[in-house]
């Protein structure tokens, strides 16, 4: 199976491509919060660079946050919008749930952000614990039970995506922990 990863979640812009799981090549492109701007065209390159087209596509994963507003609103747009027109399954992950399992249940996995973290309780096996939660630079300097968030291993966490089940694209939405400025 050929699958699409999408992440744009944070300033850097991920598309990965597998087949069978196994990673074949990873496209980063870091970019001062102008996602729009470059996401479809850095798209229309990594599938040149990779010799593959869009109809090569047999499934997608994205990233549907936390993380920028405008970042995870986009990379669930082209996922979403790929899925359903290539009739194709698509998954969602959170932003927290792509890092290392937390070996220990009574940590919170902390993300750093601009202004301050966004906070995810997980068990060994990525699964939720309690709801995620935004704090501030301040709040968390006061925390002891938070680990910052490790690299990702995209052999493993293709795996992971693939346990879970397909959604209908209609399923898919953005996630958002933090409230935009708007709301406050």
């Amino acid at each position: 199976m050929n699958t699409l990863y999408i992440d744009t979640h944070d300033k850097k812009i991920v598309f990965a491509y597998y087949q069978n799981e196994k990673l074949i090549r990873k496209k980063e492109r870091e970019e001062n919060q102008d996602h729009s701007r470059i996401c479809i065209s850095t798209l229309e390159e990594f599938l040149k660079e990779i010799k593959k087209t869009i109809q090569d596509i047999q499934d997608i994963v994205v990233v549907s946050g936390p993380g920028l507003f405008t970042g995870v609103r986009l990379g669930v747009t082209i996922a979403k919008t790929l899925a359903y027109t290539l009739n194709i399954p698509i998954r969602s992950l959170t932003s927290l749930e792509c890092f290392l399992p937390v070996k220990e249940e009574v940590k919170y996995l902390a993300m750093k952000e601009k202004n301050g973290y966004f906070l995810g309780k997980l068990n060994y096996n990525r699964t939720q614990i309690e709801e995620y939660q935004y704090i501030t630079k301040e709040e968390y300097q006061k925390q002891t039970n938070c680990i910052e968030k490790e690299e990702i291993n995209y052999e493993e966490l293709i795996h992971f995506a693939h346990q879970k089940e397909p959604l209908n694209p209609h399923q898919v939405n953005p996630f958002y922990v933090k409230k935009i400025e708007v709301e406050e």
